[in-house]
């Protein structure tokens, strides 16, 4: 059972689990310390402790309260609306400003996974889910004649995320920083992908 927790406590406990992903995803697992995270946080080391006992413990709680996974599962499920075109649209688009806005946490569990099991577990679980979730979606659209019914809809749900996951990880690596002249707008990339989902995946009197 979830545990219950007064409206100031959850939110001590919030701001140090907000705290813990920052500094966890800049500096890393083992070189972060409880002081760092107490003073992002704006709480002294104490409080830390009372609240999560160790290090460890504020790093477990951290992946289990988070609710990135559930948001994005829910909002898939979500968007069967009868119109693949905008289905399609708002599925891209929540997939970028969602992994845009929680990239401090993505780079944490690409940094972890190769040394934590907590991490490669979550990423594990994350992506499994999201891809399992996407290909029921495509499955949906093939079922209602909008999907062609030799296509593959796991392997155009597991490029879709891929391909999302991959822009993510090059702002990661490189942030937002680019030559203009070489590159698109980001509204136009995603524009792209639709395009080619679209026509790669549909019948071709629902590609228009």
């Amino acid at each position: 059972m979830e545990k219950k927790y007064s409206p100031r406590v959850k939110r001590t406990r919030d701001k140090i689990l907000d705290s813990a992903v920052q500094v966890f995803s800049q500096k890393g697992f083992q070189a972060s310390t409880i002081r760092e995270i107490a003073r992002s946080a704006g709480v002294n080391d104490l409080t830390v402790y009372r609240h999560f006992e160790s290090k460890e413990k504020l790093f477990n709680e951290m992946f289990r309260q988070h609710t990135l996974l559930s948001e994005m599962n829910n909002f898939i499920n979500s968007r069967v609306k009868g119109d693949f075109n905008a289905d399609i649209r708002a599925i891209i688009t929540m997939f970028v400003s969602t992994f845009k806005r929680e990239i401090a946490l993505v780079k944490l569990i690409l940094i972890e996974s190769e040394n934590m099991i907590e991490c490669r577990k979550y990423l594990a679980s994350f992506t499994g889910t999201i891809i399992k979730d996407l290909t029921a979606f495509f499955i949906h659209y093939q079922e209602s004649g909008v999907i062609r019914p030799e296509a593959n809809c796991y392997a155009i749900a597991s490029s879709l995320y891929s391909t999302v996951f991959a822009r993510v990880y090059s702002l990661i690596l490189y942030g937002d920083v680019r030559e203009e002249q070489d590159w698109i707008s980001e509204e136009e990339l995603i524009e792209g992908w639709i395009d080619m989902y679209r026509a790669s995946a549909t019948n071709v009197q629902y590609v228009h």
